[in-house]
């Protein structure tokens, strides 16, 4: 985990204690919510996913997916440690359990336990497009939190390079859509459940570690 001299963005990024930036695996580690965070962003879906392929039994499945969701709030109280994530993603488990229970155990809308990860993935997609439209892109305001303020906007050559690097994150939430809406309305729910671990961490992870190399010489110019 981050220390509490080292701030960490969702991009990944923290400060060392000359003033410098980095992203080493500490850093994206504790960005990502620690290990424990990862685990609870992954495996109530999973667990869904799973379930339904065995049973097709919506029911059991949102179960199996809230069970653990559940577990993971106790293991956080026990651990003595922050709330906020594991409360967030249990309220996320009861939204999909709603949408996918509101007609009872109609299969038909098993694949409506991940709607919600749809509209997550449309509002970052639009905010994100949006912040490059209006000049000033995500990465570059993020990076200017760490180093010069807004300073780099006086720059349109540093507008430019930043407004391109936070469109990787336009396409990351893009590609999700791209990929799992057609997955949605074929009603494919266990390759849905697949394909969004697979699009989850390690696609972020992906983004960030590109959106570093692409900053990096930048930063000599910011600080």
């Amino acid at each position: 985990m981050s220390q509490p001299n080292e701030p960490v963005t969702k991009l990944g990024m923290a400060k060392h204690d000359d003033g410098t930036l980095k992203l080493d695996g500490q850093s994206m580690l504790a960005s990502l919510g620690g290990v424990w965070g990862i685990l609870e962003s992954a495996v109530p879906g999973t667990a869904y996913a799973v379930s339904f392929a065995l049973t097709e039994n919506v029911f059991i499945s949102v179960y199996a997916a809230g069970a653990l969701a559940l577990v993971f709030i106790i293991a956080q109280i026990i651990r003595k440690r922050p709330l906020a994530q594991p409360i967030y993603g249990m309220l996320g488990i009861g939204l999909a359990a709603y949408l996918t229970l509101r007609n009872g155990s109609e299969t038909s809308h098993a694949r409506d336990f991940f709607l919600p990860g749809f509209f997550t993935n449309i509002v970052y997609f639009a905010a994100i497009l949006l912040s490059i439209a209006i000049r000033w892109p995500l990465v570059g305001v993020l990076v200017g939190v760490f180093s010069d303020g807004v300073q780099w906007r006086k720059d349109r050559h540093l507008v430019r390079r930043y407004s391109l690097v936070t469109s990787i994150w336009v396409a990351l939430f893009g590609l999700r859509l791209l990929v799992e809406v057609p997955l949605y309305v074929a009603n494919a729910v266990v390759l849905l459940g697949f394909v969004k671990l697979v699009m989850g961490v390690p696609l972020y992870a992906l983004s960030a570690w590109f959106t570093w190399l692409s900053v990096r010489p930048l930063l000599r110019r910011a600080e």
